[in-house]
């Protein structure tokens, strides 16, 4: 009989044709084009529509929006996805709590932001455009939660369906708001869609989606203790705010320093330039959810997916390199491609170190160091926005540029080392504790949930919070090992009282 601690794990990837880095990859890629294609082309047509001045003015207000409403959070990005479908009965609690959390936060840090004496230009006087605003943020935080929410209870089909009408409809306010309203007609056509998505999409999840979750649950669920979810958010929030703060800080800076006009020509070179750093994190979403689901695997999936950024990056960079004048002159116009085109070739120039530092923060999350996953990607902010400060004053926009070049590479130096020890020697991690492995070998493949189907695996928003621990049960010399106290057995259990050997035996979902 197989012990319910123990699962035995696949020590070969499959051929190509069946690679599910490859596929998982692929879908991220695609659906993360779809909305980088769309974010460009509303840009776009927010430059040949409104002056220079009242893009910068929507640029701002909006990256002033997102950075609140990431505070505001509380990281349940993270929670909902790694917990939710296994709270069971208690997920409609769980939810309720987040949202009325992070919407109290949201209108707090809204308020607060208006008061404390910034540069608040980029937002219309009077009463009611701050108003907006602050309601705004908490717009958007709901936005974000309910899309968290939906994968957590894995109804994803949903949030590309929503993300995708929202990028579509946003883009179809400009013209309206124009004449209307052109000092706040890029916020506006911004946020007003927010509205028209979090509507239905609440509808669904709170009548439809919970109340299945939970008759289908019988009673069942559990919730993670106060040690795991804190070891998950730590990290990953610092992490994940100096992330945020690198996309949208450096246009605040620009305004500060040379005007709202300026920060409307950074805008669409900066959103195509970091697009690939999407990409590239997307590639490391994969390679952690294959390598978590089967971790003697690793080494080679390591490999492959070091294979796929090269793949992509090589022609990706010349391509930006050489086509950065002709896709700035004709997206946006002869003034935008006189200032922003510099700044699109330099974050080309900077992709290989991004690439660098983005496999050495996926090794920790796989070594489950996510300290070091906070430090790297907040030293990466740090420099670049300290360089950007001290460059734009000489260079312009361009000098947001070079500080993003100057912080990439920096930190790619520093981590490249340990980087290349840990690809040639990918069952090892170099620099942490003696003995310790990339992913622990032998530990438990991503177990069965409620309904003994395969959960969604962890990804970039879905670290594992305990490892798991061995025990001395082992009859074979193999190595067992223990499920975290947090996993109710229903988590791991199979329907016939065991895991399935691998993911893809795992019945599919309901």
């Amino acid at each position: 009989m197989v012990s319910p601690n123990r699962v035995s794990v696949p020590t070969a990837l499959p051929d190509a044709h069946d690679d599910r880095l490859v596929r998982s990859a692929s879908a991220l890629l695609i659906s993360n084009a779809t909305g980088a294609l769309l974010g460009i082309a509303f840009w776009a047509v927010a430059a040949h529509l409104f002056n220079a001045t009242d893009v910068g003015y929507g640029v701002d207000e909006i990256a002033a929006m997102v950075l609140l409403a990431f505070l505001a959070q509380v990281n349940l990005g993270i929670v909902f996805p790694r917990y939710l479908h296994a709270a069971g009965a208690k997920a409609p609690s769980l939810v309720r709590l987040g949202y009325l959390t992070s919407v109290v936060l949201a209108l707090i840090a809204g308020t607060v932001f208006l008061i404390i004496p910034l540069h608040h230009a980029y937002i219309a006087g009077g009463a009611f455009p701050k108003i907006f605003f602050v309601i705004a943020v908490a717009l958007w935080v709901v936005f974000g939660i309910q899309d968290a929410a939906l994968t957590g209870l894995r109804k994803t089909f949903w949030v590309p369906v929503e993300n995708t009408s929202f990028s579509i409809a946003k883009i179809a306010l400009l013209p309206v708001f124009v004449t209307v309203a052109p000092h706040d007609g890029v916020f506006l056509s911004w946020v007003l869609p927010v509205i028209a998505c979090i509507v239905p999409i609440s509808y669904f999840l709170f009548l439809k989606v919970l109340p299945a979750h939970v008759a289908w649950a019988s009673g069942r669920g559990s919730l993670p203790t106060r040690q795991a979810v804190s070891s998950v958010l730590v990290g990953e929030y610092f992490g994940g705010f100096a992330y945020i703060a690198l996309q949208v800080v450096p246009a605040l800076l620009v305004t500060a320093r040379l005007g709202v006009a300026q920060a409307a020509y950074l805008q669409t070179p900066w959103l195509a330039g970091t697009t690939f750093d999407f990409f590239l994190f997307n590639i490391a979403t994969s390679l952690i959810v294959e390598a978590s689901a089967r971790p003697r695997a690793a080494p080679a999936i390591v490999r492959r997916a070091v294979r796929l950024t090269v793949i992509l990056l090589s022609p990706g960079i010349a391509l930006i390199v050489l086509g950065a004048p002709l896709f700035m002159s004709v997206t946006l116009g002869a003034h935008y491609a006189h200032y922003g085109t510099r700044v699109l070739q330099l974050l080309a120039l900077a992709l290989p170190f991004t690439a660098i530092n983005a496999l050495y923060i996926t090794f920790a999350r796989l070594a489950r160091r996510m300290r070091r996953v906070a430090v790297i990607q907040i030293c990466i902010t740090a420099i670049v926005l300290t360089a950007s400060l001290l460059l734009v004053g000489s260079m312009g926009i361009t000098g947001v540029g070079e500080g993003f070049l100057v912080g990439q590479a920096v930190v790619a130096i520093v981590v490249a080392p340990s980087v290349i020890r840990q690809y040639r020697r990918p069952n090892m991690a170099p620099g942490y504790a003696p003995g310790a492995t990339l992913v622990a070998l032998g530990a438990p493949e991503i177990g069965p949930l409620l309904d003994g189907s395969a959960p969604l695996a962890p990804s970039l928003l879905q670290a594992v919070a305990e490892p798991p621990r061995p025990t001395d049960d082992a009859g074979d010399g193999a190595r067992a090992w223990q499920v975290p106290q947090w996993v109710p057995e229903w988590r791991w259990r199979g329907r016939a009282g065991s895991p399935p050997h691998s993911v893809d035996d795992a019945p599919r979902e309901h």
